[in-house]
């Protein structure tokens, strides 16, 4: 298992049930969710982007989603120092 840290970017492997988030959208880490009785294996609550705009928070299990390179907000500061 790979470890995702918070605020890292993901993508969706699946269509999400009853959202708008579909297969290949791509979403923050905002928390990590531990297994329940229910829900037997760990997951994570994300927030899904679209086109620039929140499209849906939403929890999954963590084989949902692959993990991308990226943490939010350090393209920004690579950004910035770039032109300081």
């Amino acid at each position: 298992m790979t470890n995702i840290q918070l605020f890292q970017w993901v993508e969706l492997k699946f269509d999400v049930p009853n959202s708008l988030v579909k297969k290949g959208d791509k979403g923050v880490v905002l928390d990590y969710l531990k297994p329940t009785k229910k829900q037997s294996e760990a997951g994570y609550n994300l927030e899904v982007f679209r086109d620039g705009e929140t499209l849906d928070v939403i929890s999954v299990p963590i084989s949902w989603v692959i993990p991308l390179p990226e943490i939010w907000g350090e393209t920004e500061l690579i950004k910035l120092n770039e032109v300081t």
